[in-house]
């Protein structure tokens, strides 16, 4: 065998080791032996490498009837961390994971970044340097930055192509930041970051093969094939908002009639409210449907109807496990969970109906912060 493929399976062997303790910890050297194959003596030397790194303590024993307590692993939480961040046009969201992918830390900073690349870098920096001294987090310590921001990106070369959002173009935002904190930065675009989060743990996640669907300013997918994110050619998978809907319908900026963007994005349905009203928010739309404001409920019921057409579309291209929605409209709005789940069986092809699930994210705000500190953590963790 070549150096080199000796080289290469030592660290794979590494990583299967690393894995299977981030799973099962507490654990002893003999199960990890059992459970990876891996002979003994493998094992042994691995564990000593993992721990003079810092990745994981031994020492913590169980107890046992008879004989001799087994000396146990365990993964260590402080070993490295990843900064998440998720750029909106009027909130930076920023948090810190630890080593077991729990969110430590999780703050927002209130902005107005559209059209403002060069403020939303120096709020960047401001941001991360705030928490990293808050929570007292050693530059040393820090394994990478991972940003999710709405739009088209080059996530190879962390370049912001277009974000209609934010109204920003070419923006190499990657460029802009790497060496700053003395870590590596990795880009790509929001709903790509915030499925990892959606699935559970990324070394042991609920599913493989799933969609995520948000609504927000906009409306985008993500899309996950055999536990990996699914890009296209272009990283441009998943930009569902220019599906047409309506040959016959309203026009989009983009010169096409009948874009989904047109009927369930944020800023199209407060078009549709009524002028006298002042409607600012989907809050107060929202509170318009509870209060039984005819013209709210009619707007609750489009989105659903559009919303579940969409979710068909993707179902029969795809045949995903699962369909995780969501969005400010969704998620604790328990109303129109249930609307759009009567919808989606109105909808969806009957033969695929039993063999998927729609779910509604609970990740809340954090979703995307989460995703990218995990995203970071998979992408540039060498060990």
């Amino acid at each position: 065998m070549k150096k080199q493929d000796q080289v290469q399976m030592r660290r794979q062997n590494k990583y299967i080791v690393l894995d299977a303790i981030r799973q099962m910890a507490p654990i002893s050297r003999i199960q990890l032996s059992k459970y990876t194959k891996m002979s003994p003596t493998t094992i042994t030397r691995i564990v000593q490498e993992l721990e003079a790194e810092g990745f994981i303590l031994e020492g913590v024993s169980e107890e046992t009837a008879i004989g001799r307590r087994p000396t146990l692993i365990h993964m260590r939480e402080d070993a490295l961390y990843t900064i998440g961040i998720e750029i909106d046009c009027f909130t930076i969201r920023i948090g810190i994971l630890d080593f077991l992918g729990k969110l430590i830390a999780f703050q927002e900073v209130k902005c107005s970044i559209k059209h403002q690349y060069e403020e939303a870098i120096y709020l960047l920096k401001r941001s991360i340097e705030n928490i990293m001294t808050e929570y007292q987090i050693a530059q040393d310590k820090l394994l990478g930055i991972g940003i999710g921001i709405p739009g088209v990106i080059n996530n190879e070369e962390g370049i912001i192509v277009s974000s209609e959002q934010l109204k920003w173009e070419n923006c190499h935002i990657r460029e802009d930041l790497n060496g700053v904190f003395g870590c590596e930065v990795i880009v790509d675009n929001e709903l790509k970051m915030q499925i990892i989060a959606e699935i559970g743990d990324i070394y042991t996640p609920q599913y493989s093969n799933c969609i995520l669907v948000g609504i927000g300013t906009g409306i985008g997918a993500s899309i996950l094939l055999n536990g990996e994110v699914y890009r296209g050619i272009q990283n441009k998978a998943g930009e569902i908002s220019h599906i047409t809907i309506n040959p016959f319908g309203e026009m989009c900026h983009c010169g096409k009639r009948g874009c989904l963007s047109m009927y369930v994005s944020e800023v199209t349905l407060l078009k549709r409210t009524p002028k006298n009203l002042n409607i600012q928010s989907i809050e107060e739309i929202l509170q318009c449907v509870d209060q039984g404001e005819q013209w709210a409920i009619d707007i609750q019921q489009d989105v659903a109807t559009f919303l579940a057409i969409a979710i068909n579309n993707l179902v029969c291209l795809y045949e995903p496990e699962a369909v995780i929605v969501s969005g400010e409209i969704i998620e604790h709005n328990v109303t129109f969970q249930k609307l759009l789940s009567e919808k989606c069986k109105q909808y969806i092809w009957k033969e695929l109906q039993p063999y998927f699930d729609l779910q509604f994210s609970n990740q809340l705000k954090e979703g995307v912060v989460k995703g990218a500190a995990l995203q970071a953590q998979k992408q540039l963790l060498s060990v």
